[in-house]
């Protein structure tokens, strides 16, 4: 199940996918000079194990041909840069909202068998609702996790694509932290699905409340801060201004863990 116990303080992550054209070693300088706790690293990437790696970004699709080969090498990825407490490998599952009721069964029998890899290897996977893909909805999600029954299959919890939806923080956050491996952080402006996503504290979430809510359901695991494409693709964006903007940000809600590579 998720890392629950009392937290004063989180492993705070930033996501690499903010540093495009950086060498990994330079991000990962910026980012312990900032404090942050680790780092989420993109899938396909050399190990890192100078700077700890909180989680691995994925790009899985239970739509179309099934591609285990390719889970199990960014499992394989995720034991060797740690092997005691593997960082979580995460990803999105494809599809579009208004095929969920039909494609549910197919996502279902699929996500099983990554159930099954991801026991083999000890690692957990957290998949991903997301307010453009087919499991889109926090409800939805936590039923899937709650009927695989897997303690290496899990949510990436991430409330920017709930709060589009109109979901409440306080109730989509109780019904999945038991069920979740890990969170991304951030925000948007608009109406879906005229929306942008924006960088954390940059929108309307309330990052105090979220913290009390965490502390409250005794939340421990992983926090990331995902830095979405809309961002990158802003004119000027600077990815050493994001990592400082967002610990200005995040720090005083969510301080981060001391990090540990262990």
């Amino acid at each position: 199940m998720a890392a629950l116990a009392p937290a004063k303080t989180w492993p705070l992550g930033i996501s690499l996918k903010g540093f495009p054209g950086w060498p990994i070693e330079r991000s990962l300088a910026l980012c312990a000079e900032l404090g942050y706790s680790g780092v989420e690293l993109m899938a396909g990437s050399p190990p890192v194990r100078s700077f700890p790696v909180l989680s691995i970004m994925e790009d899985l699709r239970l739509t179309g041909p099934e591609e285990p080969e390719r889970l199990e090498t960014s499992l394989r990825l995720a034991k060797s840069i740690r092997a005691r407490r593997p960082p979580v490998v995460e990803t999105v599952v494809g599809g579009k909202p208004a095929e969920w009721p039909e494609i549910r069964p197919q996502f279902l029998g699929r996500l099983k068998s990554w159930a099954r890899l991801a026991d083999r290897y000890r690692v957990p996977v957290a998949i991903k609702a997301h307010i453009g893909s087919a499991l889109h909805r926090s409800a939805d999600a936590v039923a899937l996790i709650r009927e695989i029954g897997s303690p290496f299959l899990l949510l990436n919890y991430d409330y920017s694509h709930f709060q589009l939806q109109g979901e409440s923080l306080a109730e989509s956050l109780a019904a999945a932290l038991p069920y979740t491996a890990m969170i991304h952080v951030k925000d948007s402006t608009g109406e879906a699905p005229k929306h942008r996503f924006l960088l954390p504290g940059e929108g309307s979430i309330d990052y105090a409340a979220y913290a009390l809510l965490l502390r409250r359901y005794q939340y421990a695991g992983p926090i990331v801060i995902e830095v979405s494409t809309h961002v990158l693709q802003a004119p000027g964006y600077d990815p050493a201004r994001a990592a400082r903007e967002c610990a200005l940000r995040l720090f005083p809600h969510f301080p981060p863990s001391v990090p540990k590579n262990a």
